[in-house]
């Protein structure tokens, strides 16, 4: 299991302790429902309208406790070699992890961050900061796909260099087949990333599936289908040109 970021713990602890104080206050509220019943009708004994407030007291107080705690968690600066931003973890990173800005894997060996290769694009000679353990990169300059060589022991992993490989399927369309149930949050995104009016954004959900975005870098394309995903939306990523839509019923 990978590590968990120190944004993870949060929203995992969350998860447990809202409903705690979601309890708590329903059980104020009829603890103090029993007071009120208690003044107006003798056979509502005082006490028991007491001990089922005091309880939601607690219960209240013991979610909120919680919550207060979740500042107190450590917090580690691993500093991605890529796009030099932090991500925070509990404790120093013991294995790869993505980075949560730029979502590149960060290698790791005996606890320290493996400082990535710079490889120079074969397509536009532009340098690109490369893991050591990937197989290709897509340059982010000029979109082109570079295969690496398989590295041979204490030797760094290089481009091809072949001149004749095809640089055909080097960018990818983001396609939006379904929206799910969370429109309003697929809407906001799509307004994002297409910097386009809710009115056009709203049209394109009517008319699902749907190519929304063309000649991408493959991490661009990732990165814009996790959000998508994230917000419930089926999406996926082809390569350019490649994704043929379904037939529609009645045609």
């Amino acid at each position: 299991m990978a590590q968990p970021t120190r944004t993870e713990v949060i929203e995992a602890e969350l998860q447990r302790i809202i409903p705690i104080v979601i309890v708590g206050i329903v059980v104020l509220a009829f603890g103090l429902f029993l007071l009120y019943l208690s003044t107006i009708a003798a056979w509502m004994p005082f006490i028991i309208g007491v001990i089922v407030t005091i309880a939601g007291v607690g219960i209240a107080g013991y979610g909120g406790w919680q919550y207060m705690q979740l500042n107190n968690l450590p917090s580690y600066r691993a500093i991605c070699p890529y796009c030099e931003q932090p991500t925070l973890f509990l404790a120093p990173p013991t294995e790869d992890y993505s980075c949560e800005h730029c979502h590149r894997v960060v290698a790791i060996e005996g606890g320290q961050v493996v400082p990535p290769l710079v490889l120079v694009c074969r397509h536009c000679g532009t340098p690109q900061k490369v893991s050591p353990r990937a197989k290709m990169f897509i340059c982010d300059n000029c979109n082109g796909q570079n295969d690496l060589k398989p590295a041979r022991p204490g030797v760094a992993a290089a481009p091809v260099g072949a001149a004749e490989e095809s640089l055909e399927y080097t960018t990818y369309d983001l396609v939006l087949v379904d929206a799910g149930h969370n429109t309003e949050e697929v809407l906001e995104i799509l307004c994002t990333i297409l910097a386009a009016p809710r009115d056009h954004c709203r049209g394109i959900l009517k008319d699902l599936p749907m190519v929304i975005l063309v000649d991408l870098p493959r991490r661009k394309a990732d990165s814009y289908r996790r959000m998508l995903r994230e917000a419930g939306a089926t999406a996926e990523v082809h390569p350019t040109g490649q994704y043929r839509p379904p037939a529609k019923q009645g045609m």
